[in-house]
């Protein structure tokens, strides 16, 4: 079905006719739709402004239609969703409800083109949650059954827009009111109505037998083709077992099989989802690497860059940013337009054959811009978000790039009066065109490929520690979904404060090296203990219990980076341990990517997992606060047990992150890299910050105190949105990344960190963590590293290794280390975020105990000497430390009481890690009771005013600076 809310001729502006050149392109698409044996049906959607009284407006749409069989289409289907119910006043004169000028419309247009054997209609009540009061009393839909010829097929999406399930006692209501069975239009893949979330479970909720009692099955696929191989391969699942249930009408629409999840289809023959699911992986892991390994489907290796920057360093991507691809639709429908709307498209049955027919269409077109996709097929419009691609041109990068988007044709399973053999295809097509998208190779200075970055887990969380199971479900079978729930009644959960009896109760058994194998969210084993550098540090002795010293008493201590860096590219299998960076992808690591992006009510295991572990952290986070208030010595080792299984899911799906960049074809990498990569950040900002919480959370026994009570995030305006059961899936704003990052102290605020994801995807892992001892001379060194100078400046800082350095961070890594965070890369220390819970006290304490000692360390006719490159950084340097810093406003201190310094070397080309940088650091201010932050920079430095900018920070209009030309930006939290 073609019916794609972008094109402006197929809505907006519905009466004019094609032009030439668009009806040959139209005409080209439909004969390739018949040359793959799939019906094309064209819709328009002419309810938003015809006058169903003009008889103008009446033949114009007659015309448009008539213009569109002239080119071989035979199928078609007119839409009056999403549109005002209010009749105009010349139509309430001839018609006495919307339901009779719609039909009447309907019924005309139907016989004028000949009572085509497929019409379909859209009522304006598509679900049962638009009716009013129910489907069985509404009026609009009892005059649209009596008045609509029997020929014309009615649309319904079920009990709701994205209905979570469809059995046949749920039809019934709605069959006896249109008076004939309905064809479902199924929104259950539909994503146009979220940014961040795609779907890539199984076809689940509806009851067998279900297909007996519909004339037709549409499915509303992603937006992007290559996240539709599961959905369409288990919908043809599914509809063959739906021919088996032909024979067996007595099992015919049964609730008990349609349990979610379930494996009875093992024993009676039914639909299992989990079962289908195995199926469709295996085949879509041999359809990605195959795509992976035809010529031009892997993306060339695109070495990072490395730039020297100005005399700051640089706090984002400025000469990264993304640009809009420009489209390069081929065969595509008129104007090009996307299908980015769960519009309802539906089929109605044909004579003699019984077929579920996949989208084939090889066409691509252009992301939608911001604002532009819409809602699925609901009343609902205001609640559409933009894509995610970026508006914003850069000349650092190639501002061309194409595009591999699928055109959005629903997958429609046709019912038919005669049953014969089924044809069912569930191979995705690949619809990608021949774009060169470049991916950053990191490599080092001298051309060889670098290592990942380490990843720094604490030395006093080992395998011997004893560890909480991760909750309810934890026990369930790997692939089975979980239900999304909100933390209301959720005591049970694994938000539930920790009772004595789990306290006490005994260590996890380890699995063994098969068993840690099988799932990627397995405990990992010695083994990998040893060889992953993503694990914590092994003890001697594997088996020796935890002293109350060591895990109890103090907070959780970190390898070095250089401890931690000797392997980190450990894969998440054995047989990847041995295989190179682009090996393909196995079957484990696809089923990760299943599980983090599954279906709109349902995570996946992992995901599941990662909710569970972070929830229960926070909520049990006061055990190893500062002062500790654990009622006994287990309350900290459990805690540190479980933050250790989090940060191990937490490096397991950053390494899928580069797998995925390293081995995908382009067309599954462009479809499919956002969402991962939105996850990656999200997940190095919460790793980051549960490594904080060990012995750097306030906790205040009194609630009057000077910050209030340490978790008054908890209940703050910032706090998860709770949802009815009953709300639509674009209520859970963000999936599995939206319920992380409610989840973080600054919560829901943090819609104002997005970011477009890069146009060229990195394979660079990445490392966030709190700081170490040893790292203060590698951020000098990155400081050093990042001005560009001439030789003369160059001897100064020999002779001064420090002056960058002790202005940029010094006063923060010496009067307040412990809001100090480090971004790491495989070359080191990449970036920092810094800050002061308390601006006033660090301030006072920085100009009267720490400038004088630097003032004897940095003479004051440093700085001076020619207009030499990098001249200026030194100047402003020196004079910040011999000039007597002017007192920040009060105003300024009581609203925004914290101060924070973000900063990235210019190598860091990636916008998320940047991002996960800074929302880190003030989730860490936000958890000890701060409200808002505030900076001082430059007017001159132009890159670090729009990287504040894109976190939210706002000038604040006070005069104040300790350097001229220095303003303050400000942010709430």
């Amino acid at each position: 079905m073609y019916a794609p809310k972008d094109e402006l001729k197929h809505r907006l502006l519905w009466r004019e006719p094609y032009t030439e050149h668009e009806a040959a392109r139209m005409r080209s698409l439909i004969e390739a739709a018949q040359e793959q044996g799939v019906e094309f049906i064209f819709a328009i959607s002419a309810g938003q402004d015809m006058v169903f009284s003009s008889a103008g407006d009446r033949l114009l749409l007659q015309q448009k239609l008539r213009q569109v069989a002239a080119v071989g289409c035979r199928s078609f289907a007119l839409l009056f969703d999403d549109i005002d119910p209010c009749m105009c006043q010349a139509d309430r004169d001839v018609f006495p409800s919307l339901a009779q000028a719609q039909a009447s419309v309907a019924n005309e247009v139907y016989q004028e083109l000949g009572q085509p054997s497929i019409f379909l209609f859209c009522p304006t009540e598509y679900c049962s949650s638009l009716c009013s009061p129910s489907p069985s009393q509404s009026c609009y839909l009892q005059t649209i059954g009596q008045e609509l010829l029997p020929g014309i097929d009615i649309i319904w999406t079920g009990p709701k827009v994205v209905s979570q399930e469809l059995s046949a006692v749920l039809l019934e209501e709605v069959e006896a009111v249109l008076k004939r069975c309905p064809v479902i239009w199924d929104n259950l893949y539909a994503n146009d109505y979220d940014c961040r979330r795609v779907f890539l479970g199984p076809y689940m909720g509806r009851a067998p037998g279900l297909m007996s009692r519909l004339h037709g099955l549409l499915l509303n696929p992603n937006c992007e083709l290559q996240a539709n191989f599961i959905p369409i391969h288990t919908l043809g699942t599914w509809f063959q077992s739906e021919l088996g249930s032909c024979a067996h009408p007595d099992h015919a629409g049964t609730e008990e099989v349609a349990a979610l999840g379930d494996s009875q289809g093992a024993q009676d023959g039914s639909y299992s989802p989990q079962e289908a699911l195995e199926l469709a992986l295996r085949d879509w892991v041999a359809e990605i690497n195959q795509q992976a390994l035809e010529p031009g489907g892997r993306t060339p290796g695109h070495p990072s860059v490395s730039l020297k920057g100005g005399p700051r360093l640089q706090p984002g991507t400025e000469g990264g940013q993304e640009v809009t691809p420009n489209p390069q639709p081929q065969n595509s429908a008129p104007g090009g337009a996307d299908q980015h709307s769960p519009e309802p498209c539906r089929v109605a049955p044909e004579e003699g054959c019984r077929e579920v027919t996949p989208e084939s269409e090889k066409d691509s077109g252009n992301r939608t811009p911001l604002g532009h996709q819409q809602s699925p097929t609901g009343a609902e419009d205001q609640l559409t978000t933009g894509s995610r691609e970026s508006c914003e041109p850069s000349s650092a990068l190639p501002s061309e790039a194409g595009s591999a988007q699928s055109l959005g044709v629903p997958v429609a399973t046709k019912i038919l009066p005669s049953p014969s053999p089924t044809t069912s295809s569930s191979n995705g097509a690949n619809t990608s065109q021949n774009i060169s998208l470049p991916i950053s190779d990191a490599r080092t200075r001298d051309g060889s490929p670098v290592q990942s970055p380490s990843s720094t887990q604490p030395e006093a969380i080992r395998t011997d520690v004893p560890q909480t199971p991760p909750g309810p479900g934890a026990d369930a079978s790997p692939g089975a979904p979980a239900p999304l729930i909100d933390e209301v009644g959720a005591s049970s959960g694994p938000m539930a404060p920790v009772t004595p009896e789990e306290a006490g109760s005994g260590p996890i058994a380890p699995l063994t090296p098969k068993e840690a194998t099988t799932s990627p969210t397995a405990q990992v084993t010695p083994e990998e203990l040893r060889t992953s550098p993503m694990a914590p540090e092994a003890r001697t002795s594997l088996t020796a219990p935890v002293t109350p010293e060591e895990a109890g008493s103090g907070p959780m201590a970190l390898m070095t980076p250089k401890e931690a860096r000797p392997n980190p590219t450990a894969p998440l299998t054995p047989e990847e341990a041995v295989s190179s960076p682009t090996a393909p992808l196995t079957l484990e690591e696809v089923r990760m990517l299943v599980e983090l992006f599954y279906l709109p009510y349902h995570h996946g295991a992992l995901a599941q997992e990662l909710l569970e572990h972070f929830r229960w952290l926070r909520a049990n986070s006061l055990s190893v606060g500062v002062p500790p208030t654990a009622p006994d010595p287990c309350g900290g080792t459990r805690w540190r047990g479980r933050a250790q299984s989090f940060q191990l899911l937490c490096a397991r799906t950053c390494r899928l992150h580069s797998r995925f960049v390293s081995t995908a074809g382009r067309a599954l990498l462009y479809d499919l890299h956002p969402y991962l990569w939105d996850i990656r950040n999200m997940l190095l900002a919460a790793c980051a910050f549960v490594l904080w919480l060990d012995g750097h959370l306030l906790c205040d026994p009194d609630p009057k105190g000077t910050w209030g009570n340490c978790f008054g995030w908890c209940q703050s305006i910032t706090a998860p949105i709770l949802l009815r059961r009953d709300a639509e899936p674009w209520a859970r704003r963000g999936g599995l990344f939206g319920e992380l990052q409610a989840l973080l102290p600054v919560g829901n605020s943090c819609d104002l960190f997005y970011h477009p994801p890069p146009l060229f995807p990195s394979s660079q892992l990445y490392l966030l963590r709190p700081l170490l001892p040893l790292d203060k001379g590698e951020l000098y060194r990155m400081c050093r590293e990042s001005l560009d100078c001439d030789p003369k400046v160059a001897e100064i800082l020999v002779a001064h290794p420090d002056l960058l350095g002790d202005r940029l961070l010094g006063s923060f890594l010496s009067l307040s280390p412990e809001y100090t965070f480090v971004l790491e890369d495989e070359g080191g220390p990449c970036g920092y975020a810094a800050g002061a819970l308390h601006a006033e006290g660090f301030l006072q304490q920085r100009d009267s105990s720490w400038l004088p000692a630097i003032r004897h360390k940095y003479p004051p006719d440093l700085g001076t000497g020619g207009s030499a490159l990098g001249q200026d950084a030194l100047e402003e340097a020196v004079l910040f430390f011999h000039t007597e810093p002017l007192a920040v406003p009060q105003p300024v201190l009581r609203r925004f009481p914290s101060l924070v310094q973000l900063g990235t070397a210019p190598r860091v080309l990636d916008m998320g890690a940047s991002r996960s940088l800074a929302l880190c650091l003030l989730s860490a201010l936000r958890a000890n009771g701060s409200r808002g932050v505030f900076c001082q920079v430059s007017d001159a430095d132009r890159q670090q005013l729009s990287f504040y900018s894109k976190l939210g920070f706002v000038a604040l209009p006070v005069a104040w600076g300790s350097s001229p030309g220095s303003q303050l930006l400000g942010r709430l939290l």
